[in-house]
């Protein structure tokens, strides 16, 4: 018997879906597989669609809604735009002037690839998108159509201060810390909890699953939200409930629609 869904339920990929930030574990996998019976799915995450696409192709799904750079482009099933806005070109000018002053390390993301000065060892977790390192990429990035830029400030206090000050000077632009040294920057009024809503259509019930600061949004939209154990206690107390990985909030979720 085929179960009507009724549900709509939305992933982050680093640290939740994507546990490692490299490839999806089994048990989680298998947990896609249950929760898809139940929800219509969808990832979103401050990394790029196409990287949403690797994933699928990798791990054989078929998602109903692909939401990326923290809600600046979202594209369904069968690959139509919902919603598209890269960063201005005037904010955007006026940002990589900030970059270039301060000297910070960052990359940039135009939907097809990265680049940056930020020195991405890591390849494994660039998700099959191709990243150009430019030891001054200040003149290149201003020629692109960019959905979102990551910066790497060096320490914690450091991405906290920075976070505070580029609020104060750009109120345009949507700005989250996530993690101890990143800093997330796509268009305003971007974010997951607004891709939600531009998604979804009643009466389905909404489910949010994440770990950083730009999964907020998406907790306080969201009817039922997950949090990972190892994120930030201020994300944390944002979530209707705080499991250790994406498996566990599947179960909990699936016991709830069956009634255990």
């Amino acid at each position: 018997m085929t179960t009507i869904k009724k549900n709509i339920m939305l992933i982050d990929i680093d640290g939740t879906f994507v546990y490692n930030s490299s490839e999806v574990s089994k048990e989680d996998l298998n947990a896609f597989k249950k929760a898809e019976k139940y929800c219509y799915m969808g990832i979103a995450t401050g990394r790029s669609v196409d990287e949403i696409a690797y994933i699928e192709q990798a791990n054989n799904l078929k998602l109903d809604y692909r939401i990326g750079f923290n809600g600046a482009l979202i594209i369904n099933q069968e690959n139509d735009v919902l919603y598209n806005k890269p960063i201005a070109k005037a904010t955007l000018s006026a940002l990589i002037d900030y970059l270039e002053e301060h000297q910070v390390i960052f990359d940039a993301l135009d939907g097809k690839s990265r680049l940056g000065n930020f020195k991405h060892e890591a390849k494994n977790q660039l998700l099959g998108l191709e990243y150009q390192y430019l030891r001054s990429p200040y003149a290149a990035v201003r020629t692109k159509n960019v959905y979102k830029i990551n910066l790497r400030p060096d320490t914690l206090a450091n991405a906290s201060q920075m976070t505070k000050e580029l609020k104060e000077r750009f109120p345009d632009l949507s700005i989250f810390q996530v993690g101890q040294r990143r800093i997330e920057i796509s268009a305003d009024n971007t974010s997951k909890g607004k891709a939600l809503l531009k998604i979804v259509e009643t009466p389905l019930k909404t489910i949010a699953i994440g770990d950083s600061e730009n999964d907020i949004s998406m907790f306080q939209q969201a009817e039922v939200s997950y949090c990972m154990a190892h994120a930030p206690a201020y994300v944390k107390e944002t979530a209707t409930f705080v499991v250790p990985r994406f498996s566990d909030a599947v179960t909990h979720f699936i016991n709830m629609q069956e009634g255990n």
